[in-house]
């Protein structure tokens, strides 16, 4: 398993699926919208780099495990 490797997929595909949104956003402009955003977009958003930060943690540990293993 290489977290590093995953960890910028993960941020590759949130960069991506930003930019996509942007283009919906653009042609997409009533209050169902500004509901969806609210309710499922900004939730996303928040997970995706909350698991973004919880990789960078782990990456430490698993370094950190490394280095005391050898």
């Amino acid at each position: 398993m290489d977290i590093t490797t995953d960890r910028a997929k993960l941020h590759n595909q949130l960069k991506d699926l930003r930019g996509r949104w942007q283009q919906v956003q653009d042609v997409w402009n009533d209050p169902v919208r500004k509901e969806f955003e609210e309710e499922h977009w900004e939730v996303l958003e928040a997970r995706v780099l909350a698991a973004l930060r919880a990789m960078d943690q782990l990456a430490t540990v698993m370094i950190q495990a490394r280095h005391d293993c050898s």
